[in-house]
């Protein structure tokens, strides 16, 4: 295995990955390239892969940290172990599927060295695939961004202030399977920090080959889809748990509908028999606006339809979700070092 040339400096670049022997060369190829013209360190966070993840990046100048137990794996638990062991006083935030673009830690830098209240700095995030709504909706959002924005959370990783962090306590909730970055922009907006997004181009991201559906079915069975609630349950007696809710709106509109509609048909029926009528009535009659508004917007009645569909998916989550209570994110993450 080759020597890291850093165990400090500057730049601490975080990469989790699970399972990614096709992808990790090409990543960690371009994240030490970055950090040696940067006098940084690219740390591994390794969530206990079973194929030839580890091997390939031990021929990598790098640092590699892996779990101690299977039950600690997790999103946001593998960006808080990368952070347990980081150096530097500015940490960014990749992923075993991502390349990162030449340039551009170095122009995240000059933001984060130029405006003291600027806690992150995130870029363009460009897809090779468009499979799924999901990878449309980020096409279409962090891929064609024109100008500098300020924004709530920096979505697809960035790189963010140590003494940012530092000051609300942690880098990522250890116990949500996902949105810990927006959980992190939440702490970090409300402690009085700033977060920008740049037009230029961050990373590259493969992503999964998969249709809508095996997206769902992915997302359910590794219980990240669950997150949304937890998320909400973890903003509970915050500052800004009330911005949470709105940007999961989603999952408090859609039951919401469905007892607004309740509520009109049992006012409106005069017996048992007619108020089911009346629901059901207004039911389709309400969810066939919904999808044909949805429809023009997105200017597709497919994609319209399975907008609805994982409405409804997320909202059943979301509930799962919320009734697990998460413990204390402060508890240091058992794990080993690789050499």
């Amino acid at each position: 295995m080759n020597t890291p040339t850093k165990r400090n400096g500057r730049v601490s670049i975080l990469i989790k990955a699970l399972n990614e022997e096709a992808r990790i060369a090409n990543c960690l190829a371009a994240a030490v390239r970055e950090a040696q013209s940067l006098d940084g360190e690219v740390i591994l966070v390794d969530s206990l892969s079973t194929d030839r993840t580890v091997e390939i990046a031990r021929t990598y100048p790098i640092r590699i940290v892996q779990f101690s137990c299977l039950g600690d794996r997790g999103c946001g638990a593998a960006v808080q172990l990368g952070y347990q062991f980081a150096q530097g006083d500015y940490i960014y935030i990749l992923d075993g599927d991502m390349e990162l673009q030449t340039g551009f830690i170095a122009k995240a830098l000059n933001v984060l060295e130029t405006e003291p209240d600027v806690a992150g700095v995130g870029g363009k995030l460009l897809d090779r695939q468009i499979r799924t709504a999901a990878d449309l909706r980020r096409a279409q959002t962090l891929g064609i961004l024109s100008q500098r924005i300020e924004v709530n959370e920096l979505g697809g990783g960035g790189l963010y202030r140590r003494e940012a962090i530092e000051s609300v306590g942690y880098l990522a909730h250890r116990w949500l399977p996902a949105f810990e970055e927006a959980e992190l922009g939440f702490r970090l907006s409300a402690a009085g920090w700033r977060l920008i997004r740049l037009p230029d181009p961050a990373v590259l991201h493969t992503g999964h080959a998969e249709s809508n559906w095996d997206m769902v079915r992915r997302l359910w069975r590794n219980r990240r889809a669950h997150a949304v609630g937890m998320f909400l349950r973890s903003a509970l007696g915050k500052s800004w748990w009330w911005r949470a809710v709105l940007s999961q709106r989603i999952v408090i509109l859609t039951p919401g509908i469905h007892l607004v509609v309740l509520g009109i048909a049992i006012l409106l029926g005069n017996s048992l028999r007619a108020t089911v009528g009346v629901w059901l009535a207004l039911e389709f009659g309400v969810w066939l606006c919904l999808w044909l508004a949805l429809a023009v917007k997105k200017q597709d009645l497919q994609i319209a339809g399975f907008s609805l569909i994982s409405w409804h998916i997320s909202t059943a989550a979301a509930l799962i979700g919320s009734s697990r209570p998460l413990a204390d994110p402060h508890t240091p993450i058992a794990a080993r070092e690789i050499i």
